[in-house]
């Protein structure tokens, strides 16, 4: 081989180690910065869950009152669930009826 084809293979070498090593530079900071804003807002997030609750109101633990207290709190919260079930379900339906009769008005 002649020797300028060496040099220009020398020069393509170190062409692509520089770019290589710039890209994998780059992608590296790119990595940090995103690693940087997720521990960012985990820290926040801890940070909140540290604090004290600020209402002085806060409810009592189910398991100091009486029985009849966290029966009702049940209850209000299955009749939000089933309330939640039945709006679903309404939607649905009516979905389903637009679908069904939607060929049929064109004709």
């Amino acid at each position: 081989m002649p020797g300028w084809v060496w040099v220009l293979l020398v020069i393509f070498l170190l062409a692509m180690l520089i770019t290589g090593s710039v890209y994998a530079v780059r992608r590296a900071l790119a990595a940090l910065h995103a690693v940087n804003e997720t521990g960012g807002r985990v820290a926040d997030i801890f940070a909140r869950l540290d604090q004290e609750p600020t209402t002085g109101d806060a409810e009592a633990p189910s398991f100091i009152l009486p029985l009849e207290v966290s029966a009702d709190r049940y209850a209000d919260a299955h009749s939000v669930v089933i309330r939640h079930q039945e709006e679903t379900r309404s939607r649905h339906a009516t979905v389903w009826k637009r679908w069904k009769t939607f060929n049929d008005l064109g004709r």
